[in-house]
């Protein structure tokens, strides 16, 4: 662990190891009470984009290492030894680049397993996915890209392509579709993303699996999905909360007679997970 790599490792991550939870998320922007003293305002900002941090009542602020030594009061080599156990997060970092594959990038799928990395799960549970049953839903992708090794949460679709993601990738491996999930039932649910319908999952149905699933993995999908919703009396819509999410349910409930619009239900945000990861703790 050098300076560059230590000044990398998400604030937010140190905070978190240390028992400091966001007491306001606005976008990148977390609000925290101040490790450094007792208040009931929280005054300690940080801007996880930036990965910056300042503490408005005390008039300081800076980098990762120099959260550490401010708050451990101890030498940069000890910082830097106290951050060597966050390397995985460095590790997990370094993916930023891997944004998405041109067509002229080699990728190839190494391994896909049960997920083990402790990055992984850390950012399955900062998007409120913390059950074990939903968790096994997923799988760890091992995947190269012109010969560089990457590692993600892989969502299977239909096709046997994979939805890929992690803090910094949204990409798909081989072919891009849908995900449709059997359990018999009359009543189809419909997500944009595997995150809204693992949200559903976890804290709305209990893991019954008494409802169908539909996730569309992209609201361009939806066309040629439209005949699978004449299989079902009842189909319930759990799609993003902007324009297209808007303009897509109308045009859906102006063809169907059965289609419910669920957007009310996460009002004021983009979609089911994120007024999850704001209003559950």
């Amino acid at each position: 662990m050098n300076v560059k790599q230590a000044k990398e490792i998400p604030v937010e991550k140190v905070l978190e190891r240390m028992g400091f939870l966001p007491q306001k998320i606005s976008g990148y922007d977390l609000f925290f009470l101040s490790p450094f003293r007792l208040e009931k305002t929280p005054s300690f900002h940080l801007n996880t984009k930036k990965n910056k941090w300042f503490d408005h009542g005390e008039g300081f602020g800076g980098n990762t290492l120099d959260f550490v030594i401010k708050k451990s009061g101890c030498t940069v080599s000890e910082a830097l030894v106290f951050l060597k156990d966050f390397s995985v997060f460095f590790s997990f970092h370094q993916q930023e680049n891997c944004l998405d594959i041109p067509e002229e990038k080699k990728y190839s799928i190494t391994s896909v397993s049960n997920i083990k990395s402790y990055a992984l799960l850390e950012y399955l549970s900062n998007r409120r996915i913390r059950n074990s049953e939903v968790i096994n839903k997923l799988s760890q992708v091992n995947y190269e890209i012109n010969g560089k090794s990457f590692y993600a949460i892989g969502f299977k679709n239909d096709k046997g392509g994979w939805e890929i993601r992690n803090k910094y990738v949204k990409i798909c491996l081989n072919q891009k579709d849908i995900t449709l999930i059997k359990n018999n039932s009359n009543k189809l649910l419909v997500f944009e993303g595997f995150f809204d319908y693992l949200s559903h999952v976890q804290f709305f149905d209990e893991l019954k699996n008494d409802s169908d699933y539909l996730i569309l993995n992209s609201i361009s999908l939806l066309k040629k999905s439209e005949s699978i919703f004449l299989n079902y009396t009842e189909i319930d819509l759990y799609l993003d909360n902007d324009i297209k999410g808007k303009e897509t349910t109308l045009d859906l409930q102006t063809k169907y007679k059965n289609v419910n619009d669920k957007s009310d239900l996460y009002a004021g945000h983009k979609d089911l997970n994120e007024f999850l990861m704001h209003n559950i703790f």
